[in-house]
């Protein structure tokens, strides 16, 4: 952010220029659009162009501005496009664009101006799920689940992670999965923080990995691997809560095979029928 200058030039200049509006907002999906009219009061063409400076010039297009020959009395009008990135400059300020104009002939400056620009807040959020340490645990080990979070917006936020519900883990072999994971994300939206965390402070572009520690229910026998999706809610200090799927895989202490069991089934069913065959012949 600059101190605003003062439009001006030599006083024997006769070349004016002055950007119209002198004061817009901005942001990254809402440029501000500026006319620079350049006023030509000499009895003769003059051949100029126009630098730009400031905090604002490199997001301003055309960032570089064809010479202009300005003909006797007459005005000409550039049009200007201030468009700030997703990250920077920060949000929430005012900034200054400057317009220097020059004689192309003489290289001496004859006139310099200046519009005013605020920088709209635009808060943000990019996260993903990072891979589990370790990504395969056997019944109740403990695994350590991660977040990466960036802030990807031009102002500063508090972030932090909500602790893990057991409650509303999803198992992938879930015939109601995807009814599930929607449910679980609702839920996680609609929570408050846990009191007496302490958030991390992410400025624009600086990322962050949150750690977890989980513990799923015991699997002491079973026949194959279990995949558990965990949702992790992400809150900030301006934005509505996010909610980020991690996933692990859970082995059973004891494994049987798949046609163990069924052979027990059916070792199990004979032995219900020979019974029940035994008490008939018995009557």
């Amino acid at each position: 952010m600059s101190a605003p200058h003062e439009p001006g030039g030599p006083r024997e200049s006769l070349v004016r220029a002055q950007f119209a509006p002198d004061g817009r907002r901005s942001a990254p999906d809402d440029p501000a659009r500026l006319a620079l009219v350049l006023d030509n009061h000499d009895t003769s063409a003059r051949l100029v162009r126009v630098e730009l400076s400031g905090p604002l010039a490199r997001y301003t297009k055309p960032r570089r501005q064809p010479r202009l020959d300005l003909q006797s009395r007459r005005q000409q009008e550039i049009t200007l496009e201030v468009r700030p990135e997703e990250t920077r400059p920060e949000g929430g300020h005012a900034y200054d664009l400057h317009a220097v104009v020059i004689d192309d002939k003489q290289e001496t400056i004859v006139y310099t101006c200046s519009a005013r620009v605020i920088v709209e807040r635009f808060p943000q959020l990019s996260t993903r799920a990072e891979r589990s340490s370790p990504q395969a645990v056997t019944d109740r080990g403990v695994v350590q689940l991660r977040v990466h979070v960036r802030n990807s917006g031009n102002v500063p936020l508090l972030v932090d992670v909500q602790r893990v519900n057991p409650q509303r883990w999803v198992r992938d072999d879930d015939r109601r999965k995807d009814e599930r994971l929607r449910a679980a994300r609702r839920a996680i939206r609609s929570e408050r923080a846990a009191p007496g965390r302490t958030p991390e402070r992410l400025r624009p572009r600086q990322a962050h990995d949150f750690d977890l520690l989980a513990e799923p229910p015991g699997y002491l026998i079973g026949t194959r691997p279990r995949r558990w999706w965990v949702p992790i809610g992400i809150r900030s200090d301006e934005m509505d809560p996010e909610c980020v799927f991690t996933d692990f895989v859970q082995k059973p202490r004891i494994e049987v095979e798949q046609r163990m069991v069924w052979l027990a089934a059916a070792v199990g069913v004979a032995l219900l029928v020979l019974i029940a065959f035994m008490v008939v012949l018995a009557t």
